[in-house]
């Protein structure tokens, strides 16, 4: 209708121009339903109540500038695209746009969003005081600048088998309450610079992995039931969620059995981290250079954990879990982490040390110097495995230099009378109570640094350095002993 639309600023105007018996007769409402209209519409710096278009086919563009409307519908209506622009609008509903017309709402004030089954969509600038909704989506989303209270992405079943998995973008995203992701089936989802209070991602299917680039939420971030066809792992990079983060039912499509779905959080702050598998399916999820502020939760079934070394946690739930043997130590390690690397075994001892349980902890670091002293060359395995773990044990574990001394001590009295020198000539003297009772006694003497002299027989130069080498070495095993023993009642 109408040879030349033009711009249009009142009801009047496109009540004529949709060739409309009976204007809004004074009012603030208008319908317009089941109308052609052979020229791009164009309304400019119009004010209404409630302007509803309703099954309207437009030759061109349907474009919405500078208007101030109460409750805005645009549903079943066909244009080229339908652009929303520099307007402020109360409720703002928009259903069901053929495949080719894009969607754009740009530097406007809504009090409520709602979009339902349209093809690509973009909002720009845009605030929205109560909640955007966009549902049913066919094709690309675009979200950047927008703040809003509550953010909802949702899609059909029948959106979920397109050939085409739409992509959603989300850039610079402010939200008070919480961005949630419900039953849809995605090409790629990317998340730039999101201020929320929760983020939740539940049932959602991703062709390649999640990206996420500065996530901030201030209570939690959610996944359940993330599958991620490709086989990349989904990353978060310098991100801050000072609540939970939960992992639950992630995995990928078609996981080669043995094969754990992966999640990376890269650079980040962590509040508590808690992680299961619902379906039996192994999930990993990695934390590189990445802090864990209050508690990392035992996983549930196949679930694991794997720290990096730059990666810090303040405390690991240990449940009924005790470490007074490696085998203690390398069952849970293999339980809750992939293993017992430097920084699963750094978490834990942290967390027994915050928790006074000193003995456990001695227990840990122990046995992490000890794993640390597998690599390197063969010499320095020795020096540091062999001497420094163990026969000096650390400097935690008493009972390894006790243990050499006790050992030295009866080598040494063996040796001496065997060989004769402190017993009488002679083969029955080998069998002698006395004289073994001699060799010990003397051999006590020299480890344990007590002058009680030695037989005239063993007063030579050899046997003087070797006194003084025998009381260097029981000074050191004497002295790091009670070292040890003290350090433990002080603590």
């Amino acid at each position: 209708m109408g040879a030349d639309v033009g711009t249009i600023s009142t009801l009047e105007s496109l009540a004529r121009t949709a060739g409309l018996e009976a204007g809004p007769g004074g009012g603030r409402d208008l319908t317009v339903r089941r109308r052609e209209i052979d020229e791009p519409l164009r309304l400019d710096s119009l004010s209404a109540g409630r302007l509803a278009l309703l099954q309207v086919d437009v030759d061109g563009i349907i474009a919405v500038r500078s208007c101030v409307i109460d409750e805005l519908v645009i549903d079943h209506c066909t244009a080229e695209a339908l652009l929303v622009t520099n307007s402020r609008i109360g409720r703002l509903t928009i259903r069901n746009t053929p495949l080719n017309c894009e969607l754009a709402v740009n530097e406007s004030t809504v009090q409520t969003l709602d979009i339902h089954s349209c093809a690509a969509t973009r909002l720009e600038g845009v605030r929205v005081a109560d909640s955007v909704q966009i549902s049913g989506i066919r094709g690309a989303v675009h979200l950047k600048r927008l703040r809003t209270a509550s953010l909802t992405v949702r899609s059909q079943a029948s959106a979920g088998r397109r050939r085409r998995r739409p992509d959603v973008v989300l850039e610079n995203l402010h939200v008070t309450e919480e961005i949630t992701f419900d039953d849809l089936w995605l090409n790629t989802l990317s998340l730039e610079e999101i201020d929320a209070d929760v983020l939740i991602l539940r049932r959602v299917r991703l062709e390649t992995p999640l990206a996420g680039t500065g996530i901030r939420c201030r209570e939690g971030l959610r996944v359940n039931g993330m599958v991620v066809v490709d086989d990349a792992a989904s990353t978060v990079s310098d991100s801050d969620v000072k609540g939970t983060v939960e992992i639950r039912g992630l995995r990928q499509a078609g996981t080669v059995p043995g094969d754990a779905a992966e999640m990376v959080f890269r650079s980040s702050t962590i509040g508590r981290l808690t992680a299961a598998s619902d379906e039996g399916l192994p999930v990993l999820v990695r934390l590189d250079n990445t802090a864990v502020t209050d508690t990392l939760a035992l996983p549930g079934g196949p679930a694991r954990y794997h720290l990096s070394d730059n990666s810090t946690v303040r405390e690991v739930d240990l449940g009924d879990a005790v470490f007074r043997n490696t085998a203690q130590v390398t069952g849970f390690l293999n339980r809750v982490f992939t293993g017992p690397g430097p920084g699963a075994l750094e978490a834990v001892r942290s967390t027994l040390a915050l928790r006074r349980r000193n003995a456990e902890e001695d227990q840990l670091y122990y046995f992490a110097r000890q794993r640390e002293s597998l690599h390197g060359p063969l010499l320095r395995r020795l020096l540091t495995r062999g001497l420094l773990g163990g026969v000096l044990g650390w400097g935690v574990r008493a009972r390894n230099p006790a243990r050499t001394l006790v050992a030295a001590v009866l080598a040494t009295a063996a040796a001496m009378h065997a060989s004769g020198a402190v017993r009488g000539p002679g083969v029955g003297q080998l069998l002698s109570p006395l004289g073994a009772s001699r060799a010990l006694i003397l051999s006590s003497a020299l480890w344990l640094n007590v002058g009680t002299g030695a037989p005239s027989e063993l007063k030579t130069y050899a046997w003087t350095a070797l006194s003084v080498l025998f009381a260097a070495g029981g000074l050191l095993f004497t002295t790091l002993t009670v070292g040890i023993m003290i350090r433990k009642l002080v603590r």
